[in-house]
């Protein structure tokens, strides 16, 4: 169920810090999906978390970047939920037109884990 259909109605009722990014995947070659296991709902007094997906419709661009002493490590001393564990997501070129610029940021301050330019974001309730 679509819970949100576009960046204002997303950032006005949810917020993603402490979210964990479960999965990403392209639904089809212009779509990506990120699933997202979403924090607040525990803080809430809901019983479980809910599982949330971004969907970024029509991609013009998306870059992902990864520290890459990360991928230097043994996936056993990896921890996960840590790297993929959401600080800040933000539309940092609201006014450019058809398209949105989002960062999502990860284990970096400084650096997008993600960097995409679509023309639609939605949040789906899986």
């Amino acid at each position: 169920m679509i819970v949100a259909n576009n960046y204002r109605e997303i950032k006005d009722h949810f917020d993603f810090t402490d979210s964990i990014i479960t999965d990403m995947k392209w639904n089809n070659p212009l779509d990506l999906s990120i699933t997202i296991d979403y924090y607040w709902d525990t803080q809430a007094n809901r019983e479980e978390n809910r599982i949330l997906a971004l969907h970024f419709k029509d991609c013009l661009a998306v870059e992902y970047k990864i520290k890459k002493e990360m991928l230097e490590m043994s996936r056993d001393d990896i921890h996960f939920d840590s790297l993929f564990t959401i600080i800040r997501f933000e539309n940092v070129e609201a006014n450019s037109g058809v398209f949105h610029h989002f960062h999502i940021y990860t284990f970096d301050y400084k650096e997008p884990l993600l960097k995409i330019i679509c023309k639609q974001v939605q949040l789906e309730e899986v």
